[in-house]
């Protein structure tokens, strides 16, 4: 009996932590012999109450990141701010960007 309550709670939780965060992620662009990819991963995290937008490059190659990810997190107040923390994320993307000849 002890064993279905845990298989139980443990799927509990794990419905309960998925819906807790809502996300979404774009292709912001890619390098010319396709080899380097820039993906923009944003969304909620109800937790916290905060919008985040998280910039990665990918090595499509390789299957593996490159460079450093660029995280931008910014409370909630208005679905407007989610719109600023993208475009401030992309502003401070540019040099990792740039380093991998990626355009956006």
């Amino acid at each position: 009996m002890n064993k279905y309550l845990l298989i139980f709670t443990l799927l509990t939780f794990s419905l309960v932590a998925s819906a807790r965060q809502h996300q979404m992620i774009d292709t912001l662009g890619i390098s010319p012999k396709g080899q380097y990819v820039a993906l923009e991963e944003y969304g909620y995290k109800s937790q916290q109450q905060t919008y985040y937008v998280t910039i990665k490059v990918m090595n499509v190659w390789k299957k593996e990141y490159v460079g450093k990810a660029i995280e931008v997190e910014v409370p909630a107040y208005q679905p407007a701010l989610l719109k600023k923390a993208r475009e401030k994320a992309k502003i401070l993307a540019q040099e990792e960007l740039k380093r991998f000849n990626i355009k956006s």
